[in-house]
C-alpha cells in the first residue's frame, strides 16, 4: 500500500481526536473534505483507497460528532481548484505539484511538510558497482527497474533525464511488481542492470544491507525536491484549528503509537514549513517545468 496513504490515514486519525471541533461549518452533518491526488496512489485504485479509510472515518464521528471523508482528485490542477473554491478544507501535494501550481493559486498556504527518513527527497539510477555503464544514455533496451509505490518525483526525473535520448534508451522492465528492496537486490546480484529508486529507499537499503549497498553504485541523481506538504486555502480553517492540526501532526513521531508506523511508512514525521520552503519550490520549478500536459489543463481552467 502506497506511504500516502497511510500517511492520509495517520492524518485522519491524529486529527480525528478533537481538532475539528472548532471549524466553523454550514452543518455539523456536513463531511471534512480531505483531498489527495491521484499520483500518489500509481498501484492502487481508488476504490482500495476508500475501503482502507473506512475504518478512520468511523473513529472520527465518534470522537468528534463529524463525518470526514477523502477526495481522490485526477491531478494536482484540479485539487488546487477544489481547494481554491473551498469544495476541500486540506489537500496533499508532492512538493513539485505544489511548485507548479503555486503562481496560479496564491491563496493556498501550506500547514505542515512530510519528512521522508533522511530528510531528502530525490531519486536515483542506481547500477552494480563493477557495472561499465558510465552515464543513462548508455542503458539500452528494457533495462531499468522501476520498483512498486514510487514516488512522484522518481518518475518527474525519470522523464527529465529521458528528453533528448534516443527512444531506445532508459527503457524500463516492463510489470516486474518488485519492491524497492527486491529491486535493489535484483541489481545488486545482477539480475538487472539498473534501478530508479528514492534516495529515502537506497539510505533504508544501505543501513539493512549494508554488503549488499556496497555492490551497487549511484550512476546519476536528481536535484532535491521539496518535500510534500499538507494545504488549506488561506482562510478556510479557524486559527485554531490550524494550531491544533499542526501541533497534531508535528508530534505524532513522539508518541508510542506513531512513531514505528511512521517508520514502517519511510516517514521521518510531519514538520513545520521551513523558512526557505518558498525558494526550495522555486527551484524546483526551475528544475523541473510544470509539464506542458498539466500546464495546458492550468490553462484550461483560467
Amino acid at each position: 500500500m502506497g506511504q500516502w496513504i497511510r500517511a492520509a490515514l495517520l492524518i485522519a486519525f491524529t486529527t480525528g481526536a478533537g481538532i475539528f471541533q472548532t471549524h466553523t461549518r454550514a452543518s455539523a452533518a456536513d463531511p471534512i473534505k480531505i483531498g489527495m491526488v491521484q499520483s500518489m496512489f500509481r498501484d492502487v485504485q481508488p476504490a482500495v483507497i476508500y475501503a482502507v479509510a473506512r475504518p478512520f472515518r468511523t473513529l472520527m464521528e465518534r470522537q468528534t460528532g463529524l463525518s470526514g471523508d477523502f477526495d481522490i482528485c485526477p491531478d494536482c490542477v484540479a485539487m488546487a481548484k477544489k481547494l481554491n473554491d473551498r469544495k476541500l478544507e486540506v489537500g496533499v501535494l508532492h512538493g513539485h505539484e505544489f511548485a507548479w501550481i503555486k503562481s496560479k493559486y496564491p491563496e493556498l498556504e501550506p500547514i505542515t511538510i512530510a519528512q521522508p527518513q533522511g530528510g531528502v527527497v530525490q531519486a536515483m539510477i542506481v547500477v552494480s558497482a563493477d557495472s561499465e555503464i558510465k552515464s543513462p544514455a548508455e542503458l539500452e533496451g528494457e533495462t531499468l527497474l522501476i520498483p512498486r509505490g514510487s514516488k512522484g518525483h522518481v518518475f518527474v526525473y525519470l522523464d527529465k533525464i529521458r528528453a533528448g535520448l534516443p527512444k531506445t534508451a532508459l527503457k524500463t522492465v516492463p510489470k516486474n511488481g518488485l519492491t524497492p528492496e527486491e529491486a535493489l537486490n535484483a541489481v545488486s546480484n545482477g539480475e538487472h542492470a539498473a534501478v530508479i529508486v528514492d534516495a529515502a529507499n537506497f539510505s533504508s537499503y544501505a543501513e539493512l544491507q549494508p554488503g549488499a549497498a556496497k555492490r551497487l553504485r549511484i550512476l546519476a541523481q536528481s536535484e532535491r525536491f521539496p518535500p510534500s506538504v499538507l494545504l488549506t486555502r488561506k482562510g478556510a480553517l479557524a486559527a485554531a484549528t490550524l494550531d491544533k492540526l499542526r501541533d497534531g501532526l508535528t508530534t505524532a513521531h513522539k508518541t508510542a503509537t506513531y512513531k514505528p508506523l511512521l517508520m514502517m511508512w519511510n516517514l521521518k514525521g510531519f514538520d513545520s514549513v521551513p523558512g526557505d520552503y518558498n525558494a526550495q519550490l522555486d527551484l524546483c520549478l526551475k528544475n523541473y517545468p510544470m509539464p506542458v500536459a498539466a500546464a495546458a489543463v492550468t490553462k484550461k481552467m483560467e
